[in-house]
């Protein structure tokens, strides 16, 4: 029978997960399994003593990690945990010499979300407001040394908040989640980050009187999860449910925050304007070029007069009548003959000494140089390319005209390129000034969109905190140990198209090479991570699309990329958004999210 897999089982209790756990019996497991592993392998009977080392530290390394949920004051456990201290402080060296990515590593430095510093006396605890009035709740007493001790004094503790998916890309912390081999990504209701210290030494937080954070979440649903951030495990950690929403009237904080205008489709009066006079610009350049073009073609034309040729001695040669209107370049050669050209094959000296019926001349292979004649006697017909040539004064007349005609020639010549040149430089001036235009009206509208957007936020923070306590979307943190912790609600990556992307910039004519690709769902608060592998998405979902590369970021908006969905085109146009923001709310102005 194939095994079955339950996806939507009913979450366990917190109690019965507690019930369960037992560390001393998970430190014995894990040393006994890693050892047992190590003697299976080859090479441990010739480095016995570097495997045996390994397996020590990977088991600091777990008790460090866990420590802090089962802290005893008593002075043994206290030696055990300043030598596991000491074993995590010397990590073994990799024997590999690649450069190692940062679990944590922001795209770019000056985009990461900061952290804000507050000073709290630690035997006298404190409630700190946060500047999104989220709630830090420190009781007294709440922080040890290492050496499990009550901390007395100042404590410095540095806390930071992540709310939507342009903190998320800002800060760089991975929101991949591996539980049994399935891959997901977090749905974030809110994320923190907070830490502690002490004259710049770490701190940490007494298990027995963890810190309560009431964070202001604009999200609603109440389908989350709450996680901790393991890095040393590089994976999230499934704490518990979360119940922050049980007893609240969720109903009306719904109601409260859908009555508010949306940040994504406003738009001030302003950058209407401004996007109008964006817009007025292309047809202009459009218009000038058609205008330089008309004035272009109007410029005096002429055409290059044609040098006589003199007769070649013992070349066959015809004398022929010709109507010079119907072939004025010839009138040049009055008098001429017409010799026959090398390339026919076909002539035969008896041809000049037949009476032929008719002659006929007409364009050769080369315009206004040569000449296709055509005999005919009966059904006898001989077609020959012959040249014009001249003889004697009557050469030397032509040539003198062909010279004097050849002058006034490169005159005008000359004349219509100095013309045609300068009109290109005045059409050129005109759209150096457009572009000009289009740059400066483009960097007032980015401003105004941000000062807009501020402005809005900022209402509607002031609705948000307006509202009734029991109408408010208020998630709490309970902290049992420094570090990120997270509401999320795992999401499987998407299915139902595949894309290969190309990303290019420059009205496609540059191609970039992505290291990160970000696939921002605008219907959830999700960021994918591709990297640099094919990109799969639900057609149905809209998405915006952000790429770094060579330290630059670049954003495809939710409109053209929805164009190349429905195109099924997978060259994605992308515009550097870098140079215009400097922090996660600008980021977040410049995807419009």
């Amino acid at each position: 029978m194939a095994t079955k897999f339950n996806l939507n089982r009913q979450p366990v209790p917190d109690e019965e997960i507690n019930s369960h756990k037992d560390f001393g019996e998970l430190v014995n497991k894990f040393k006994k399994q890693s050892i047992e592993k190590a003697r299976s392998d080859v090479s441990f009977l010739k480095n016995k003593k570097a495997t045996y080392s390994a397996v020590i530290a990977g088991v600091a390394v777990i008790c460090t990690v866990t420590y802090f949920s089962v802290f005893k004051q008593n002075s043994s456990k206290q030696n055990s945990h300043d030598k596991i201290i000491t074993l995590q402080s010397k990590p073994i060296s990799s024997p590999s010499k690649k450069p190692q990515t940062a679990f944590i590593a922001p795209p770019m430095k000056k985009l990461d979300v900061p952290y804000t510093s507050y000073k709290v006396k630690a035997e006298q605890g404190a409630t700190i407001k946060h500047k999104t009035n989220s709630k830090i709740i420190i009781p007294k007493k709440a922080f040890l040394n290492k050496q499990g001790e009550d901390i007395i004094g100042d404590v410095e503790i540095q806390y930071r908040e992540f709310h939507n998916q342009a903190d998320i890309i800002a800060s760089g912390i991975p929101m991949s989640y591996d539980s049994a081999g399935v891959k997901s990504t977090l749905e974030s209701a809110g994320m923190i980050d907070i830490r502690g210290y002490q004259n710049g030494t770490p701190v940490f937080i007494n298990p027995k009187k963890q810190i309560t954070i009431e964070f202001q979440s604009e999200h609603t649903a109440d389908k989350y999860n709450m996680y901790v951030l393991d890095t040393i495990a590089k994976n999230w950690v499934y704490i518990s449910r979360d119940n922050s929403l049980k007893g609240l009237k969720r109903h009306e904080g719904e109601k409260g925050l859908k009555g508010q205008k949306s940040l994504t489709h406003e738009v001030s009066n302003k950058e209407k304007e401004l996007q109008k006079q964006l817009d007025a610009i292309p047809p202009k350049i459009e218009n000038e070029k058609i205008v330089y073009s008309k004035k272009i073609n109007q410029l005096p034309k002429t055409i290059a007069p044609t040098k006589p040729i003199k007769v070649t001695a013992g070349r066959p040669q015809f004398k022929l009548e010709v109507n010079y209107i119907e072939f004025p370049e010839l009138a040049a050669y009055k008098n001429a003959v017409f010799e026959v050209g090398t390339e026919n094959k076909n002539y035969i000296s008896n041809i000049a000494e037949i009476t032929w019926g008719s002659a006929e001349i007409s364009e050769g292979t080369q315009k206004g140089k040569n000449y296709l004649l055509t005999l005919k006697l009966g059904k006898q017909v001989e077609k020959l390319i012959v040249y014009p040539a001249l003889t004697g004064a009557d050469y030397d007349k032509a040539l003198k005209s062909y010279e004097s005609k050849f002058n006034d020639y490169k005159t005008i010549i000359a004349k219509r390129e100095t013309d045609e040149k300068k009109l290109k430089e005045e059409f050129e001036s005109k759209q150096i000034a457009f572009v000009a235009e289009q740059k400066i009206i483009t960097e007032q509208m980015i401003k105004e969109r941000i000062r807009f957007q501020k402005e809005q936020e900022q209402q509607i923070n002031t609705n948000f905190n307006s509202l009734s306590n029991a109408a408010k979307v208020v998630r709490t943190f309970e902290v049992k140990s420094f570090g990120i912790c997270n509401s999320d609600c795992p999401e499987r990556m998407p299915t139902g198209a595949e894309m290969h992307p190309i990303f290019t910039t420059n009205s496609n004519k540059t191609f970039i090479r992505a290291e990160q690709t970000y696939l921002i769902c605008q219907d959830k608060n999700l960021v994918y991570n591709f990297g640099r592998e094919p990109i799969t998405y639900n057609p149905k979902n809209s998405y915006i699309v952000c790429i770094m590369s060579d330290n630059k970021l670049y954003v495809c908006e939710k409109e053209t990329f929805a164009k190349c969905v429905a195109n099924k085109e997978n060259k994605i146009p992308m515009k550097e958004i870098s140079a215009d923001i400097n922090d996660a709310f600008d980021l977040k102005m410049a995807l419009g999210i």
